[in-house]
């Protein structure tokens, strides 16, 4: 097996990248309720053939998700893991970020106010409070006994919590669209499947080629899926309503391979020759595939995926040049808590959120809704989400898939 060479350490400039996503994501996500802001501060509507910053803040973290694939993969093997045992532990990861994912769509939309049982701002309390129950990671001096329980009261909250879930027309709980996590948790599971069978392979040039081979794949199932849309196939066409889940997991691969590039022993003497070149390909793909299909977030498009990946690669290089190269690092520390502790920054404004509208608490004062000082705000926002996420984290709350 072509297993990565790799020791099990944190590579500094992904954790800034990381780091970076997050705090972008959390910051967007705020402005996302703030009105007369500049268009290119928004998303795109899917039929507008183009994509703002804003539209690359998700496809960033699977590319990130991609490039810290091979370091933990590595990390599992130096244990000892066996293959199967790697393909469980990332079926696993990927069932709880779909999970999360789904409770989490269900806490914004789908349910019915007056037919709950209890408020749905509790509800999405409580279910924070199980996920975190699951998965939080415990200190090693705490018993078995205590760290079993939690866990399984929490799996036993989530049950409840989905039984008393009421949608229109006495519905239950739907997977609607996935939610962020649950399509990383997608992207995620496909992309790790791909990249353990290609540790198979003799040479990291091979791995490489089947790498590129399997994400162009990926984007041709694209195609694929559009064209049998309409043809009243059962199974195709529930396939092809997921077709995002293949572009995504394209972008989680293009990570996995810059990461080849930059961190494999075998690579790494000729990393900024081949980052450059995969660089370049890339782009080109980009421009040709815009050709044919629009750019499209929420149509997951190829030609938005294959900038996504272009605009990543630009940025990562940057980052790293900056960080590992010229040693310029002082300001990586506001972003450390998000790098380290990703999930748990990604879920504390939702926490906080439904926390005060339990009270009826709205955190955001009226003259903070429009224009720039809602802009202001949104950043502040970001800002002080991460200093929270830095103190949970030194008080030992992390949150661990």
């Amino acid at each position: 097996m072509n297993q990565l060479a790799l020791a099990a350490r944190r590579i500094l400039s992904i954790d800034v990248f990381r780091g970076i996503t997050i705090f972008t994501m959390v910051f967007v996500n705020e402005l996302a309720g703030i009105s007369d802001v500049p268009q290119w501060m928004k998303h795109y509507p899917a039929d507008v053939d183009g994509m703002t910053f804003v539209d690359l803040v998700f496809p960033a973290f699977l590319f990130i998700v991609g490039m810290s694939i091979p370091f933990a993969t590595q990390a599992r093997f130096s244990k000892g893991d066996a293959t199967q045992d790697v393909l469980k532990h990332v079926g696993l990861r990927s069932l709880a970020l779909i999970i999360i994912g789904v409770f989490m769509v269900n806490a914004e939309s789908g349910y019915l106010a007056e037919a709950m049982v209890i408020p749905i701002s509790l509800w999405t309390l409580l279910m924070f409070g199980c996920v975190l129950l699951i998965w939080s990671h415990y200190a090693k001096t705490l018993s078995p006994l205590v760290v079993n329980g939690g866990k399984i009261l929490g799996v036993l909250g989530l049950l409840v919590l989905w039984g008393l879930y009421r949608g229109p027309d006495d519905t239950g709980m739907t997977p609607q669209w996935w939610g962020i996590l649950g399509l990383i948790g997608w992207a995620y599971l496909i992309a790790s499947v791909i990249y353990i069978a290609s540790c198979h392979c003799p040479t990291p040039l091979w791995q490489l080629i089947t790498l590129m081979g399997s994400a162009i794949l990926l984007l041709a199932i694209f195609f694929m899926l559009d064209a049998i849309k309409g043809q009243h196939i059962p199974i195709l066409e529930t396939l092809a309503a997921n077709n995002g889940n293949h572009t995504h997991a394209a972008i989680v691969l293009g990570g996995v391979i810059l990461s080849l590039l930059f961190y494999h022993p075998g690579l790494q003497s000729f990393g900024q020759q081949h980052y450059f070149i995969f660089t370049s390909v890339v782009g080109l793909l980009a421009f040709i595939s815009w050709e044919f299909t629009p750019i499209s977030k929420i149509w997951a498009t190829p030609s938005w995926t294959l900038f996504s990946v272009l605009f990543c690669c630009i940025i990562f290089g940057l980052i790293y040049w900056l960080v590992d190269v010229y040693k310029k690092q002082a300001w990586c520390k506001l972003f450390e808590p998000a790098a380290v502790n990703p999930l748990l920054v990604y879920i504390l404004p939702y926490i906080l959120l439904s926390s005060l509208a339990l009270f009826g608490i709205r955190l955001r004062p009226e003259f903070f809704n429009a224009g720039v000082a809602g802009i202001l705000w949104s950043l502040a926002f970001a800002i002080v989400i991460m200093f929270i996420g830095a103190g949970l984290t030194r008080l030992g709350f992390r949150l661990k898939l």
